[in-house]
């Protein structure tokens, strides 16, 4: 059985041919600018914004999934304290640094007064103007009490010499600064008969001027304070 061509219908031709007499359309002066407003228009953009919203919630869900969200705001890094504020934090109320927090009477504890002391004061060039000037001045105090009268600071710390050295040191750098208390300069002349021999001196200034080369010993033996003091005097 044979299809009949739906072209050579003669119900076809007709339409074509109406079709065909119909005008051509011809668009208004205005229909561009109607169809750009229309296209850009208030409505327009509240039909388009769900839709890049959803497609930007879409993008950030496939970089979860692909596990490639790294982008996140640094947590900021605890600033760590600078040793001048370590030093004046561990000062106890008596006015003395210790060795050993647990033991308030440690026999190094003259020992690392005195060398905070050094380490403040030379940590400022003008100490007693400074912010560490309450601190100076009450080690200061606590140091003139351990000293006995004739000058020496006893026999019953540990490295008696050394004790000695750096506690007149303490003292002879004090009373050399501007505004130093009388009783400081009296101090510093009694512990002057007491220092080492010129030989221990040599070696000892020599400790004082390169802290790097303390015994590392009698440094660990002072504990925190000590080596926060001499990382003071390093610099």
């Amino acid at each position: 059985m044979n299809t009949p061509d739906p072209l050579n219908d003669p119900r076809f031709e007709q339409l074509v041919s109406r079709l065909r007499s119909q005008e051509v359309p011809t668009p208004s002066a205005d229909f561009t600018a109607r169809t750009m407003a229309r296209l850009h228009g208030p409505a327009a953009r509240r039909r388009k914004l769900p839709a890049i919203a959803l497609r930007a919630v879409a993008a950030l869900a496939g970089l979860c999934n692909a596990g490639l969200w790294f982008i996140r705001t640094p947590a900021p890094m605890a600033k760590s304290p600078a040793p001048v504020d370590i030093l004046m934090a561990a000062q106890r109320p008596d006015g003395g640094w210790s060795a050993d927090e647990r033991n308030p009477r440690h026999r190094y504890d003259t020992s690392v007064t005195a060398l905070a002391l050094l380490a403040l004061i030379q940590d400022d060039p003008s100490p007693l103007q400074g912010p560490a000037t309450g601190a100076i001045r009450a080690g200061m105090a606590h140091l003139l009490r351990q000293q006995q009268s004739d000058g020496c600071f006893g026999d019953n710390f540990s490295g008696a010499g050394f004790t000695q050295y750096l506690a007149g040191m303490a003292l002879q750098t004090a009373a050399r600064l501007p505004g130093a208390d009388p009783a400081w300069i009296a101090a510093a002349a009694r512990a002057r008969r007491h220092l080492p021999s010129n030989l221990q001196m040599a070696k000892l200034n020599a400790n004082l001027a390169h802290p790097g080369s303390f015994p590392i010993r009698w440094a660990d033996a002072g504990g925190p304070v000590a080596h926060t003091a001499i990382e003071m005097l390093e610099k």
